[in-house]
């Protein structure tokens, strides 16, 4: 499992105060970001050296309570299913007493740069994702 903290600031919020809801997804794929930077795949070196991309084809997001401005807040990122060709990230929004606040899932697909078709997974790719499942 990948954790950061975080807390609400005035630009993620709505005009309530509230954390607006599009910016949970937004904070994830910041998480996803740090994340593949950690398991040495960053999306940088993946679109200028690879021969392939991680396209996100699916998202779906669950609110369960109420972020405000300033609120302090941890994410966790959770590999929850490789495939052969895709793999879904689970991230748990929590407050600091390990309440769930909310949760985001994504699915990734490998894909060819020159095909633009999937691919299987790289070898170490899949091998670093199975650490965090």
């Amino acid at each position: 499992m990948y954790k950061k903290e975080y807390f609400v600031t005035l630009p993620d919020t709505d005009a309530a105060g509230i954390l607006f809801f599009g910016n949970y997804v937004k904070i994830a794929h910041i998480l996803y970001e740090e994340f593949m930077i950690e398991i040495d795949f960053s999306l940088r070196y993946i679109i200028d050296n690879s021969e392939f991309l991680i396209l996100i084809v699916h998202s779906e997001s669950d609110y369960k309570k109420s972020l405000y401005l300033g609120d302090k807040f941890n994410v966790t990122l959770q590999v929850t299913k490789i495939g052969n060709t895709s793999f879904e990230l689970t991230f748990n929004f929590s407050d600091n007493e390990d309440n769930k606040i909310a949760s985001v899932k994504t699915v990734h697909v490998v894909v060819s740069k020159e095909k633009n078709k999937p691919i299987r997974i790289p070898e170490k790719l899949k091998e670093q994702l199975i650490q965090y499942q």
